[in-house]
């Protein structure tokens, strides 16, 4: 996937991406690859997170190392096969979802996850908060420009911000089908 517009215009459309994900209620936080580890570990020990469940992506094997005494892991989906009722159980219970990120769409500040194992998706879904590592990760200005590149071969979760719903008095409620919270740590401009 090379995406187009990542070369002088990067620093825009993450600023874009930015401005659209905290619109959307969603928190970014900056980083580099080198600073990741301390500043997740940081934010788990001030959130009071003391379970998480990892998503299957390359970063996991990392962050399983570097977190395994700091918090209890309860699902990694990186090295584990865990049949599809104990993940659901084990993911309901964690404190918080780790995933990789495939790709960050400006306009909406949407987070666009591939599924590659069953983890992917209960991962961003079903802990109440949602950790996002996008410190290696594309941008794309639009949706339009993100489906010209993207593999069409995988199935892919779009998050924008914490999962939101209005009940029938149109009041908005916040988490009733996922995440609270949509916390994303990426590169700064």
């Amino acid at each position: 996937m090379s995406p187009k517009g990542l070369g002088a215009n990067a620093p825009s459309l993450l600023s874009r991406f930015r401005d659209s994900l905290e619109e959307a209620s969603g928190e970014y936080i900056v980083t580099d690859s080198e600073e990741l580890g301390e500043s997740l570990i940081s934010f788990l020990n001030e959130n009071d997170i003391k379970s998480i469940a990892l998503g299957g992506s390359p970063l996991s094997p990392k962050l399983g190392e570097l977190l395994k005494d700091k918090v209890e892991i309860l699902a990694d989906f990186s090295n584990e096969d865990i049949d599809q009722e104990e993940a659901i159980q084990l993911c309901s219970k964690a404190d918080a979802g780790i995933t990789g990120v495939d790709a960050l769409i400006a306009s909406t500040g949407t987070l666009a996850i591939a599924s590659r194992n069953q983890g992917d998706r209960l991962v961003s879904s079903l802990p109440p908060i949602h950790l996002a590592i996008a410190t290696q990760t594309p941008i794309f200005s639009d949706m339009d420009t993100y489906m010209k590149y993207m593999d069409a071969d995988l199935t892919l979760t779009f998050i924008t911000g914490p999962s939101r719903t209005a009940d029938i008095e149109k009041q908005l409620v916040i988490g009733a089908h996922g995440p609270t919270r949509v916390v994303v740590w990426g590169l700064g401009e």
